[in-house]
């Protein structure tokens, strides 16, 4: 049975010619965010979506608009509306791949110093550089990073690539810059000659010592984040709670009681999910 990614390709091949020449940056972002997918076949997916979703919109709003206004102006508002919610479509299949690639760099980031470390023990064992990287791609705990290592290993084992060329290679795909300087420096020490293991301990102290940095800015930004919600949140939401209790009292007002439940019931929650979400999103730990 064909897949929904070649369909696409076959029915757009010659508009995603035309329009491929645009999108060359996503072609990158693709590689970086491990998107197994052709540029060509992420297009035309892409345009295939658009087309349908385009098609079945203005169908379905059209017709919803058709019980409020008449035909002509309800077909006007569906294509409209549906060329809208097709191009935000698109811009969502356009945006993805970046998006991933940083959540992906991110989440490299966070590992790295741990596995740097761990590199350099089994390092110290003598083993082949290729043994590193199949060591490490073995361990799902590393995420992101054990798929960067597993790539490596697929490709010197399966593809017959030498391991210089694998980690080149690698090198260009991955969406983090601190596993590309260590790649680089891999690559480099074992060209030269030099002392692997040595390369890997300073350069996972290095790296140890920033996650130690990061943690404690991240303390010091965690301690202001608490004294800004306890400070205008909770005391603030306290605050406006009684003023408008006593208010309300001296002039007779009835929209208290619905001011009040929507502060306490609606607005401090979603504030609150708000402050968990950027600290999470600034979180070195997550």
């Amino acid at each position: 049975m064909i897949s929904y990614v070649n369909l696409s390709y076959r029915l757009f091949e010659d508009i995603v010619k035309l329009i491929k020449p645009y999108f060359l940056d996503i072609r990158d972002d693709l590689h970086r965010a491990n998107l197994n997918y052709t540029l060509e076949e992420w297009l035309a997916t892409a345009v295939f979506t658009t087309a349908w979703t385009f098609f079945l919109e203005t169908i379905g709003l059209s017709f919803i608009f058709g019980l409020l206004a008449p035909p002509v102006i309800a077909i006007v508002l569906g294509l409209t509306l549906s060329l809208a919610l097709s191009g935000l479509i698109f811009f969502l299949f356009y945006s993805y791949p970046a998006t991933k690639a940083k959540t992906r760099e991110s989440k490299i980031k966070k590992m790295l110093p741990f596995s740097v470390s761990y590199l350099s023990t089994i390092s110290s064992a003598k083993v082949p550089p290729i043994v590193l990287f199949k060591t490490l791609a073995q361990f799902e705990e590393y995420g992101e990073l054990a798929k960067e290592a597993g790539n490596i290993a697929r490709d010197v084992e399966v593809f017959g690539m030498t391991f210089s060329e694998a980690v080149k290679k690698q090198s260009k795909r991955t969406p983090s810059t601190e596993f590309r300087e260590l790649l680089w420096g891999i690559n480099t020490v074992i060209s030269s000659g030099g002392d692997l293991t040595i390369y890997l301990k300073n350069k996972g102290d290095e790296l140890m010592n920033d996650y130690r940095r990061r943690i404690r800015k991240y303390s010091q930004d965690l301690s202001l984040f608490v004294e800004i919600y306890l400070t205008l949140i909770i005391t603030g939401s306290i605050f406006f709670i009684v003023l408008s209790s006593i208010i309300s009292a001296i002039s007779g007002g009835l929209g208290t009681i619905f001011v009040q439940s929507f502060v306490v019931f609606i607005l401090l929650p979603l504030l609150s999910i708000g402050f968990i979400l950027i600290i999470k999103s600034i979180s070195p730990l997550e």
